[in-house]
């Protein structure tokens, strides 16, 4: 309307909004009223922060969207395109994506349909750079995730793809290394490393390129495990990219192994999710969970026992309870997201301030005792947001995809 927010407002809104939800559910409006003042006070007390695109779109008369979603690119023109069409619609409305180029058939290798040659993975992953360049978010370019894993044959021009300062901008880029290139990394590292494409194996290659970029050609390499890792770490310490991923130990802890083997994270890594899921995360605040004028002094006080553990579950409660609400505002522009986030109802609820927690208490971050106190804190959260979820599951429903 014209008219900037307070910041009191502000979070007015989106508490209204998130506790509006609960109408969905047969709650009166003295129970919404309550809900919306515990989310309204965890956000002023800074003790609970949601993810960006819900401070700005709840309640605000515009699409609310989670930044963390996974798109599949899969080895045909047709996905690529639709692919890169759903993005651009997701990108505009607010999210941030992540995509695993390895389903993308080597450049150089032949095409049926065009009786051609393959463009590769990271000519397609400029193609949705440049894409993502010109489509801004309510002033801000959005965040992206490419992936590729290490058994790729273009692994190398994956992992070169970023040595240009400022080439690739908007994507962070990583590896997903497997189980088995680790246990040859420490158990025979000099042997040469196979890719594999289409279930044979093959050697990893060079791309070559015209200085414009368009594929010219590709050359077998000849490249142990150990130089292949050693070109990865080379690269990080160079730009700070590509990243590592840990693609197995990933797949081992799938909480939905029936909808498939997952693939990609989101654009900063906290969450690997199947294809169209999503995340929308939130943080609780460690460093104000200290109970007042218990301060070191004079009389000695352990530092598990000037932390507000009641105080810690109450906002853990109420954080899961505020994500879960956040799902049914969802209205994605991509109708197999929209459907895939309300069938899983994932919530991210992630921690800050566990420094400056630990730095209050006279802790040092990096001691035994530093180890325990950060262990007994996720313990004590991980347990009330699964308690939490359990109760909202009596009170709402269980999330259709839940028996996967």
């Amino acid at each position: 309307k014209g008219k900037q927010e307070m910041p009191a407002e502000m979070f007015h809104r989106i508490a209204g909004a998130i506790a509006g939800v609960e109408a969905k559910y047969g709650k009166d409006k003295a129970t919404i009223t309550r809900f919306e003042k515990d989310f309204f006070d965890v956000m002023t007390k800074k003790e609970f922060t949601p993810a960006g695109r819900t401070i700005t779109n709840a309640g605000g008369g515009t699409r609310v969207v989670a930044n963390r979603i996974v798109l599949p690119i899969m080895d045909s023109m047709e996905s690529i395109f639709q692919t890169l069409k759903d993005s651009a619609l997701l990108q505009q409305a607010g999210a941030g994506l992540g995509f695993d180029f390895s389903h993308l058939r080597p450049a150089y290798l032949p095409t049926r349909t065009s009786k051609g040659v393959a463009s590769g993975p990271v000519s397609f992953l400029r193609v949705y750079d440049g894409a993502f360049g010109v489509i801004k978010q309510q002033g801000r370019h959005g965040a992206n995730m490419a992936m590729m894993r290490v058994d790729h044959p273009d692994v190398l021009d994956f992992v070169k793809c970023k040595v240009k300062e400022g080439d690739i901008r908007n994507f962070n880029i990583s590896i997903n290394v497997t189980d088995e290139f680790m246990k040859a990394l420490t158990e025979r590292p000099n042997t040469q490393w196979y890719a594999t494409w289409n279930g044979q194996k093959m050697k990893p290659r060079k791309v070559l390129r015209a200085p414009n970029g368009s594929v010219i050609g590709a050359e077998e390499l000849t490249i142990t495990v150990k130089e292949l890792f050693d070109e990865i770490v080379h690269y990080a310490w160079l730009n700070g990219e590509p990243g590592i991923g840990f693609i197995d130990a990933v797949n081992r802890t799938n909480p939905l192994p029936g909808l498939g083997p997952i693939d990609s994270s989101n654009p900063c890594g906290e969450q690997f999710l199947h294809h169209y899921d999503v995340c929308n995360l939130g943080s609780l605040n460690l460093a104000g969970m200290i109970k007042e004028g218990l301060a070191k002094g004079k009389k000695p006080v352990s530092p598990m026992a000037r932390i507000d553990w009641k105080r810690l579950e109450f906002v853990a409660k109420t954080s899961t309870r505020m994500l879960d609400n956040v799902i049914d505002l969802f209205d994605y522009p991509v109708a197999k997201v929209d459907e895939m986030a309300k069938k899983n109802r994932r919530v991210g609820l992630g921690i800050m301030g566990l420094a400056d927690l630990l730095y209050q208490l006279g802790v040092q971050y990096n001691s035994e005792e530093g180890v325990t106190v950060a262990e007994a804190l996720m313990e004590r959260i991980q347990r009330t947001a699964h308690q939490t979820s359990r109760e909202l599951a009596k009170e709402k429903g269980i999330f259709p995809n839940y028996p996967l």
